[in-house]
């Protein structure tokens, strides 16, 4: 699959998910002496591997909407947009990804001090 290429049904989708997560889980392994890298790997498995079962529920549960949010996650993944639209849904529940993202800049001011 290449990056600009989606997966189209639910199955297609878990299956990805599932691929990504062992690949992040081995690229944790791997990097397993840099900190920000075996977290940020181990993350990815982590979240790869609830949206592999999250997906999988829906298809077997309420196929119809499996195949609304495949629908729609590939509207998401092709228009480029996944940091806004899970900046939109965090607000929408009532999250402060501000918060975050002021958080996660502090992290990474401190990770560049560390490599000088």
């Amino acid at each position: 699959m290449t990056t600009f290429e989606t997966p189209k049904t639910p199955h297609a989708f878990v299956e990805t998910m599932l691929r990504s997560s062992i690949e992040a889980d081995l690229l944790a392994s791997e990097n397993i002496n840099d900190r920000w890298l075996r977290e940020a790997h181990m993350h990815t498995a982590v979240n790869g591997f609830i949206a592999a079962m999250a997906i999988e529920a829906l298809r077997r549960w309420a196929p119809d909407e499996a195949n609304d949010t495949v629908d729609h996650l590939d509207q998401i993944l092709t228009a480029g947009d996944l940091a806004g639209s899970a900046y939109r849904t965090a607000k929408g529940l009532g999250h402060d990804p501000d918060q975050w993202i002021e958080e996660f800049n502090e992290r990474a001011a401190r990770r560049e001090e560390a490599t000088r």
